[in-house]
């Protein structure tokens, strides 16, 4: 049975659109007619116009599939030093430092964005970035309630940090070992329908896992049935997939790989992966040592693409 918490994700996510993210700094508002500006303001129209061209640049950078995201931290550095003391440039460098995969100085910049504004992390691609700093610096607490904040409002994220959210978000609920697997399992269905491609593969074995950890090997048979299981290393393997699964994503690696090595009945190869998950002391190794020991009973899938 789903826990409480796993019920509640549930419901939130069917609660409705909630508003979309504030896009442009409240400082940039009165430019276009300058108008509503006091003296002050208007003497320092030409600071603040190249300042708000610096954050709308920067922002555009950080768009999917950009390959410009390493300018987006001088552009930040500009801004701040033009118009010092705004959360805007805090909150863009944050985002492009977690897109760098530098998470500690990332949660670093995100810090000081909230602490000058409080209502700096509440976009969600900035909650995105946030949870995953927090995860990436051990501090798991934190961190899923930054995914318990931003998933109900995920659909405003692109389709890409859509999956990287779900899946990042049901791999740390699993970490917590059997009080986070009826949450797990919950977020880990949506990643399914929020994710594409190798992300898409990923979710689904992750589930399978989750799902045989909570003793229902039948639906985990059934997950892996439909997703098939002949490209698992690869996508297990995947530099994108790895990042997505986060910190306590890629504990469980060698458990999953073993599951659907199991289950696509390379046995001697699946007790390698579940001795090496042993070896690494993971929150599951009661599981991994039956799974082991059962080996053969999962060999009930076979694969979706020879």
């Amino acid at each position: 049975m789903l826990g409480l918490v796993a019920l509640a994700f549930l419901a939130n996510l069917d609660a409705g659109p909630r508003p979309g993210p504030r896009t442009r700094p409240v400082e940039c508002n009165f430019l276009p007619g300058e108008r509503g500006a006091n003296v002050w303001e208007r003497a320092k129209i030409p600071e603040l116009r190249r300042y708000c061209d610096l954050v709308a640049s920067g922002f555009a950078k950080l768009a999917p599939g950009s390959r410009l995201v390493a300018d987006v931290v001088s552009l930040a550095d500009q801004a701040d030093a033009l118009v010092p003391g705004r959360a805007a440039p805090m909150l863009l460098k944050g985002r492009a430092l977690c897109r760098l995969g530098r998470f500690a100085e990332a949660r670093a910049a995100l810090s000081a964005a909230h602490d000058r504004d409080d209502r700096a992390l509440d976009d969600p691609a900035a909650l995105l970035a946030w949870a995953r700093a927090l995860e990436s610096a051990g501090e798991g607490s934190l961190a899923r309630d930054a995914y318990r904040t931003l998933l109900p409002r995920a659909e405003t994220l692109s389709l890409a940090d859509r999956g990287v959210a779900y899946l990042g978000a049901g791999m740390l609920a699993m970490s917590r070992g059997p009080e986070g697997l009826g949450e797990a399992i919950a977020i880990l269905r949506q990643a399914r329908h929020e994710s594409q491609d190798l992300l898409h593969a990923a979710a689904s074995f992750e589930l399978a896992l989750a799902l045989d950890r909570a003793g229902d090997s039948g639906e985990a048979a059934a997950v892996l049935a439909e997703e098939g299981t002949g490209d698992a290393g690869r996508v297990m393997a995947d530099a994108r997939v790895l990042e997505a699964l986060g910190v306590a994503g890629r504990k469980d690696v060698h458990a999953t790989e073993a599951l659907v090595l199991d289950a696509a009945g390379k046995h001697d190869a699946a007790r390698v992966e579940w001795r090496a998950y042993v070896a690494d002391g993971g929150v599951w190794t009661a599981h991994a040592r039956a799974s082991e020991a059962r080996g053969g009973a999962r060999e009930v899938v076979a694969p979706r693409h020879p």
